[in-house]
């Protein structure tokens, strides 16, 4: 059964003298206990039809469902902050707070409990690889990849059934973008989550439970070809 479900969503912008759509009448159901990769060239559209998912966008037709209730009608912080936990390219991590604060952040917001929150955190960090001293650094003293590694620990402590992730693994090098795909896949397989990936790299896309081609933002047929 669909856990998250895109009704002939179409996104436009409206440009000087014409209409670009950058996602077209895309339809699918993504269903838990499955790893999504999508896939396509630069200005496919994959990172607006991910925001869409998220409910950071509304679609300009169609709709987003997430268990049958459109993003239209529902508060899209909720939804984030409890459903849908997104990984952001640009990591998103609060400059003032310490590895494990920003990674407790969305716990806290969620209403756990501080020492539940610290101990959840603190769990997802181990996950991604990093040691109990960069815990306590500030992200202006970590490496990009190390702070992409608190963003993912970030999303994966909040437990939420979706997981939407845009380049997750894009500041890594390969032996930790082997170790997050297969933390992600854990997610995916052992705790029936649903988790869906934009990403360039095809090492994840062939690991994928689907991978989802995105051209001129119109989803085009299986491409056997990115499977091992």
């Amino acid at each position: 059964m669909a856990m998250l479900t895109a009704e002939q969503v179409s996104f436009c912008y409206q440009g000087k003298h014409e209409t670009v759509y950058a996602v077209k009448e895309f339809d699918y159901d993504f269903e838990p206990g499955f790893f999504y990769a999508i896939v396509g060239k630069s200005g496919s559209g994959k990172t607006t039809l991910l925001s869409l998912l998220a409910g950071l966008e509304l679609p300009t037709q169609g709709q987003v469902r997430f268990q049958g209730t459109a993003t239209t009608q529902m508060d899209g912080d909720r939804y984030r902050r409890d459903h849908a936990a997104v990984i952001y390219q640009n990591f998103n991590l609060f400059p003032q707070l310490t590895a494990l604060e920003n990674a407790m952040y969305p716990l806290r917001l969620q209403k756990v409990s501080k020492q539940e929150a610290a101990q959840r955190a603190e769990e997802a960090l181990t996950q991604v690889g990093l040691s109990p001293a960069q815990l306590r650094r500030y992200p202006s003293h970590l490496s990009g990849g190390e702070q992409q590694r608190v963003a993912i620990a970030r999303t994966v402590a909040t437990r939420c059934e979706i997981i939407l992730a845009d380049e997750p693994t894009g500041s890594l090098d390969e032996e930790n973008t082997r170790g997050i795909t297969d933390l992600l896949l854990r997610l995916t397989h052992e705790e029936n989550r649903c988790v869906i990936v934009v990403t360039h790299d095809l090492s994840i896309a062939a690991r994928a439970d689907a991978v989802l081609e995105l051209r001129d933002g119109r989803l085009q047929p299986h491409q056997e070809s990115f499977k091992e």
